[in-house]
């Protein structure tokens, strides 16, 4: 929506404050809805957090933790780079 919409702030840092219902959502992707519209359908995090942390998915012991793993370089929200011109 924002490569369209608002291309700037692609590839920018960004708060997400919550979720939206799915029902809600898919509408939104055939007939954009404004924020007004989508607020009465929106529930907000009661945490933020300063950074994703990603744990390694498996079984472990009761006791032990998982692992924590660099998440995946993001293909889709990411600023294009400008092309440099050919000489």
């Amino acid at each position: 929506m924002f490569s369209q919409h608002d291309p700037e702030v692609v590839g920018n840092k960004y708060l997400i404050i919550g979720t939206v219902e799915k029902t809600t959502w898919r509408e939104g992707l055939q007939q954009p809805k404004s924020i007004a519209e989508l607020l009465p359908h929106a529930s907000d995090f009661t945490d933020y957090y300063k950074e994703l942390r990603v744990t390694r998915p498996g079984w472990y012991k009761a006791d032990q933790l998982p692992p924590l793993m660099e998440p995946p370089p993001s293909q889709e929200w990411v600023k294009s780079k400008p092309e440099t011109p050919q000489r």
